[in-house]
């Protein structure tokens, strides 16, 4: 099997995210899996990520890269509460949609600054909301370590099957973007 020539590193990027966007498990996008689908040999992948743990770093950055276009659009044209609220309806949207990238996306960032911009860039949009509602700064760090842990154990139930009762999910959602709101205290300005 013969090199691509002009495979760049943001090929690589794209046809790992393909793969999870296709179905395919995060563990199961390994160097052997995507050099099959590049066409290429696994060795050729070190030319553009740093082996597995360099692929699953680049996944996360275009994964957090995405979730933070989709919540400052969301947020645009929004204030308050309800910036929140579409903050919150963003993430489910893009956590339900894409579940393996969403998974991707969120894993510490250490002391890497690609990770740390993609992070700041994906919450930002909430942050400057919070801010702006006068939420104290510890204050918005509870917030949205729970608001992560909603959303991430919302989506990881419903996405793995074990929502079984019959009563409408999409209904359970919008009570979890109540929960979440309401549990805001704002300062009056």
């Amino acid at each position: 099997m013969a090199a691509r020539a002009g495979l760049t590193r943001r090929d690589v990027v794209t046809a790992a995210v393909a793969m999870l966007d296709e179905g395919t498990r995060l563990g199961d996008v390994t160097l052997g899996a995507l050099a099959r689908r590049l066409g290429i040999r696994p060795q050729s992948l070190y030319a553009h990520v740093d082996g597995t743990e360099g692929l699953a770093r680049a996944v996360a950055v275009a994964g957090l890269d995405q979730l933070g276009a989709a919540v400052t659009a969301a947020a645009i044209g929004t204030g308050g509460v309800d910036a929140v609220a579409a903050i919150v309806r963003a993430h489910l949207a893009f956590a339900r949609r894409r579940p393996a990238l969403y998974e991707a996306a969120i894993r510490p960032p250490g002391d890497d600054p690609e990770l740390l911009r993609a992070v700041d860039a994906a919450g930002s949009p909430l942050l400057q909301v919070l801010t702006v509602m006068g939420i104290e700064p510890a204050e918005q760090v509870h917030w949205t370590r729970l608001f992560l842990a909603a959303v991430y154990g919302f989506t990881v139930l419903h996405g793995s099957g074990r929502f079984t009762l019959p009563v409408d999910v999409t209904e359970s959602e919008e009570r979890l973007v109540d929960m979440l709101t309401s549990s805001l205290v704002v300062v009056p300005a």
